[in-house]
């Protein structure tokens, strides 16, 4: 069993190594280590279409992966790359978060200090405490549905055009107003888009920006009609969401020009 373990390992970094990068490889490595459980056709063939659906991979990819993840399984020894094993632990240990510190003692016990109050300072301090409380998480969390809705439904019906829209939103994500920071968020979650939660950590403004640029994307690969129509059900999807009633979904729309929804 091990010996084989270690043959679809090396088998798996021969087929994969030209489409995925470091990163997405020892993702696919672990995926088949817990999952992969034979090489029959109906494995291979899982195995695969599970690693396809993660990274965004086209049909005509897939269908060469199953022909060469089949015929290295297959493969003499000799002709296959090292076992990546040790790399893969290396790479799962990096990832843990560091163990805690040890308690400390604690510090000992102070004479206590008579306040002097200020006035002027309680009265602010009690008017901030009878402010009601803000809740900052609805603009990102009506951002999570309004992509989680567009990207499932583009690659629901027009799957091939999932990986086109995330290119022209990534070439058009330079030229946008949303801060460094969340670019690249918004960069990376392209990464993982079906299994991401799309919920940003980003004011409306910014969340706003994004979805200008996810719009003019959608217009790239299917026309302004046919954008609009994908962003209305999108956002129909978002309206739904309990935090709707707090942060209206339509505030997302504010910097998409002409829009007739």
């Amino acid at each position: 069993m091990a010996d084989m373990q270690a043959t679809r390992r090396r088998a798996a970094v021969a087929v994969f190594s030209d489409l995925l990068d470091g990163a997405a490889l020892t993702e696919a490595l672990w995926l088949q280590q817990e999952s992969m459980r034979g090489e029959n056709v109906s494995d291979i063939i899982a195995f695969v279409d599970a690693v396809a659906q993660r990274n965004l991979l086209d049909a005509a990819s897939v269908k060469r992966l199953y022909n060469g993840f089949y015929k290295a399984l297959r493969e003499n020894s000799d002709r296959l790359p090292p076992d990546p094993w040790s790399a893969m632990q290396a790479a799962r240990a990096a990832a843990l978060p560091p163990a805690p510190p040890p308690p400390t003692p604690p510090p000992p016990v102070a004479a206590p200090v008579v306040p002097v109050i200020n006035p002027v300072a309680a009265a602010l301090a009690a008017a901030q405490a009878a402010a009601p409380a803000q809740v900052p998480n609805e603009p990102p969390v009506i951002f999570g549905a309004l992509m989680r809705a567009i990207v499932t439904e583009v690659f629901q019906h027009h799957r091939e055009a999932l990986d086109e829209v995330r290119k022209d939103a990534l070439q058009r994500l330079d030229d946008s107003m949303a801060v460094p920071a969340l670019r690249q968020q918004f960069r990376s979650s392209w990464s993982r888009a079906l299994q991401h939660d799309w919920q940003l950590p980003g004011t409306h403004t910014d969340l706003a920006e994004l979805t200008r640029v996810v719009h003019l994307a959608l217009g790239d690969a299917f026309g302004r009609a046919g954008a609009d129509h994908v962003l209305l059900r999108g956002l129909e999807a978002a309206e739904a969401v309990p935090e709707a009633k707090v942060f209206s979904p339509r505030l997302l729309l504010a910097t998409i020009k002409g829009l007739r929804i």
